[in-house]
């Protein structure tokens, strides 16, 4: 998009604000002035929609218990991908289309680089990798979530690896918490269960081996790390912005969650169309037919307090 062009759009985008803004202040004014009987049915409707919301509360809890329970029902078949990614699943002529030839030769090194590549076909998963990431997410074999309601809701995130020589962990986990209750100081924004906070993982990184920080030596001969971009960084973002202005950490925080709950809605469940390129959704695309909280409700807010 040529400069002039995105100027226009971005002033065309305001003025629809305005406008909009302009008739919600017009329609605050009218029902001001109504009559007090008329003004009585509308507070009755605004009671209705706070009954309603109680429902919905109820709706949107037993909808992820559905999905705790049923999570068990894709078990056998995210356990079949793993094992044909890593090779110890050779898959039989039932396992593929009719009339594809048979295959020959050796069938027990799985898909190379699958995950990596999964990755690398998702934008916004494609700006997190850099060149020194692509080793380690080279020996990733799986990428799962595990749905929760005990101890309290939420979801996690599981990355396996194979051994490799950047960290002991044969697992790298990532927890998303969530919360399903109206704001009781605006209600009405309630669409169902929020993530409001995750809670990373430590890296065990191996000596020498850490591809989240660099070391600096300084003129006096003194060594110091720095923290670097890496997709590694994924797993403790918090430890990024503990220190910056709070309004950008919230901001860094809130693209956490919506690359999170993207990863357990989009890449895991779809993650051989993302390989293949047939994939046609990602996180920024505007035009995506599905957004990230049509499915369950699930939004993606934090608060101040909820990022300390």
């Amino acid at each position: 998009m040529d400069p002039e062009t995105d100027r226009q759009e971005r002033e065309d985008s305001l003025i629809r604000q305005l406008s909009s803004l302009d008739v919600k202040i017009k329609q605050i004014k009218k029902i001001t002035n109504l009559p007090p009987n008329v003004r009585a049915k509308i507070e009755a409707l605004k009671k209705v929609q706070l009954d309603q919301l109680d429902r919905e509360v109820e709706f949107h809890r037993k909808v992820h218990e559905l999905e705790v329970t049923f999570q068990q029902r894709y078990a056998d078949i995210n356990d079949k991908r793993r094992q044909i990614v890593d090779g110890t699943y050779v898959p039989r002529k039932e396992d593929l289309p009719v009339g594809f030839p048979d295959v020959e030769g050796d069938q027990t090194s799985g898909i190379p680089e699958f995950w990596l590549t999964v990755f690398k076909m998702t934008p916004v998963l494609q700006t997190m990798i850099r060149e020194a990431d692509e080793p380690a997410l080279k020996r990733l074999v799986d990428v799962r979530a595990v749905v929760r309601n005990d101890p309290q809701p939420g979801f996690e995130l599981e990355f396996e690896f194979e051994p490799n020589v950047y960290f002991n962990d044969r697992v790298l986990k990532k927890q998303y918490l969530m919360k399903c209750a109206p704001n009781p100081e605006n209600p009405f924004l309630f669409g169902g269960y929020e993530i409001y906070d995750t809670v990373g993982h430590e890296i065990d990184w191996k000596e020498g081996a850490c591809l989240t920080t660099l070391t600096e030596t300084d003129e006096a001969g003194q060594k110091r790390q720095l923290m670097t971009n890496s997709f590694f960084n994924f797993f403790n973002p918090k430890k990024l912005f503990e220190k910056t202005d709070p309004v950008l950490s919230i901001q860094f925080l809130e693209t956490d969650f919506e690359i999170g709950y993207y990863i357990k809605e989009r890449i895991i469940p779809r993650a051989i169309l993302f390989f293949t390129g047939e994939a046609n959704d990602d996180l920024d695309d505007p035009d995506s037919d599905e957004e990230e909280d049509d499915d369950d409700g699930e939004k993606l807010t934090v608060s101040e307090e909820d990022s300390k």
